[in-house]
């Protein structure tokens, strides 16, 4: 408006114009949240990483110490390449290990082996019960040949569950006849379940 008469041009770009500085500093806030939200969600995701993962590995050392154990293992499930037919290959790798010194660590080897490979494993693993097993005992397969290979003797293992679906299972092993013949096996138990029901808890907590 000039002199009482309405300018169409003169007003709308005197209009425009301020309009135009608070949408660009409304678009800047937003846009500086929003990288900052990303460099604090990184940041969260980072620690609840680190936070859960330390956890995992304080809980598999704990039930080592406590049963006396030579390994102590989560193993999870995965997927990886796909057959011929374009069948996709069930496997499993070593994410987690407690060992006693002087104990090899499975860590490098036990990585991408085919479920198919390890079914009379699995087999007691679905059985879910928390009891000692003997190498000795098992059917002739290539689990038995493996154990005894890593002069395991002894090995409790049950699943892990996450939302209702079995991810992978934790795995303590003794290698050492002294031990297991000592082995106090209702406490190797309890402390299975225990510890089992932790690093369950700590899973569920990852952050996708």
């Amino acid at each position: 408006m000039i002199n009482g008469n309405f300018s169409w041009t003169e007003d709308f770009v005197k209009v425009m114009e301020h309009w135009s500085v608070w949408v660009a500093i409304i678009t800047a806030i937003i846009i500086g949240g929003l990288k900052s939200w990303k460099k604090v969600r990184k940041v969260l995701i980072e620690d609840n990483f680190i936070n859960v993962h330390s956890e995992i590995h304080e809980l598999l050392t704990e039930l080592r110490v406590l049963t006396d154990a030579a390994r102590t293992q989560v193993i999870q499930f995965h997927n990886g390449e796909y057959f011929m037919d374009g069948i996709s290959m069930r496997k499993f790798s070593l994410t987690h290990e407690s060992v006693a010194k002087g104990v090899q660590s499975d860590g490098p080897k036990l990585q991408g082996y085919l479920c198919s490979m390890f079914l009379p494993l699995l087999l007691i693993m679905m059985e879910n019960s928390p009891r000692v097993r003997y190498t000795v005992d098992l059917k002739d397969s290539y689990v038995k040949q493996y154990f005894e290979s890593r002069n395991i003797e002894a090995f409790c293992i049950l699943p892990i569950r996450v939302n209702n679906l079995t991810t992978g299972f934790v795995l303590n092993q003794w290698c050492n006849s002294v031990k297991v013949d000592k082995l106090d096996e209702v406490a190797c138990s309890y402390e299975m379940v225990r510890t089992t029901n932790s690093v369950t808890v700590q899973l569920a907590q990852q952050k996708r």
